[in-house]
């Protein structure tokens, strides 16, 4: 009979390595349900005492209060699991920033940043040309002069990863709810959500 030797023994370096990408949105994820339970609690303890006790007098602006936060709550629960759904989807995505150029790139400007989840270069710009807000960009930038004006991909400035925040236009979020609208009209009629906004004007500071 041949001896087989015991298993190893797990040691640290049998522990797999976390994606550092998916925990790094994760954070980000998670530091957006904190910052808004500390504001609704706040919003709320404006009609408490200092008991924790609501103001009788201020009942009724507390439910108002209440009925508020948690409507707001609601739909920021819907987008987090959204963007939940993407990062644990096959093929695996991540936040990956695709680099632009725009109006007044060839005189100087800066180029323009934006940040979707993707599996890579060539993903992130089809699915950034995909989204409404960006369209409406689009059309924002023709003029009479300029039809179709010249947008090109700058691929040796796009990267996975984000930049320092308010220097990218994130349209994450946007990119989560058409996903779910997506799926859910396979499904069963639903009500779109509102159409989100145009992107900021978020540039990076430097070419």
């Amino acid at each position: 009979m041949t001896h087989q030797p015991p298993p190893p023994t797990p040691t640290a370096t049998t522990v797999p390595v976390p994606d550092a990408a998916l925990i790094d949105e994760i954070h980000d994820l998670l530091a957006v349900l904190q910052s808004l339970r500390r504001r609704h609690q706040q919003e709320l303890d404006e009609h408490r005492n200092a008991d924790g006790e609501v103001i009788e007098e201020q009942y009724a602006a507390y439910e108002e209060t209440r009925t508020d936060t948690a409507i707001e709550a609601s739909d920021a629960l819907e987008t987090v699991t959204r963007r939940l759904e993407l990062l644990a989807a096959t093929p695996v995505r991540r936040a990956f920033t695709v680099t632009l150029t725009g109006p007044g790139y060839d005189e100087g400007e800066a180029p323009w940043l934006f940040v979707v989840n993707a599996t890579g270069l060539d993903d992130a710009h089809q699915t950034l040309t995909r989204l409404p807000s960006f369209q409406r960009w689009l059309a924002g930038n023709r003029t009479a002069q300029t039809p179709a004006p010249a947008v090109d991909l700058l691929a040796d400035e796009s990267h996975p990863g984000v930049r320092a925040p308010g220097t990218y236009n994130d349209l994450r979020n946007e990119q989560a709810a058409l996903t779910g609208r997506t799926a859910a009209s396979h499904s069963a009629p639903a009500t779109a959500p509102p159409t989100p906004g145009p992107p900021s004007t978020a540039r990076p500071h430097t070419r």
